[in-house]
């Protein structure tokens, strides 16, 4: 079964910047720059942990993974640009 979360990061070095990036690119959908919206499963979930916990630096670096419910991903409110995100489980108001 797989699961929603708000996926988002906050890296100090460029280099680690981009490789959390890359490897968020594998198991989600940007909805901001430093923002992911995840449908993933406990393996995958795990999977990503392990991934970029391998590259960020404690000290430094923050990623905080938020479980949403579908009915809080229909709440969700966007002002200014918007993208179609309907098609990725996320409804814009």
């Amino acid at each position: 079964m797989k699961t929603n979360y708000l996926v988002g990061y906050d890296i100090a070095d460029a280099k680690r910047l981009r490789k959390t990036a890359t490897i968020m690119q594998e198991y989600g959908y940007r909805v901001q720059y430093s923002f992911f919206h995840c449908l993933i499963s406990k393996k995958q979930k795990k999977s990503l942990i392990d991934r970029v916990s391998k590259i960020i630096n404690n000290e430094e670096d923050q990623l905080i993974i938020i479980p949403i419910t579908e009915k809080q991903l229909k709440e969700i409110e966007c002002i200014g640009i918007k993208d179609d995100m309907t098609h990725h489980g996320i409804i814009i108001v």
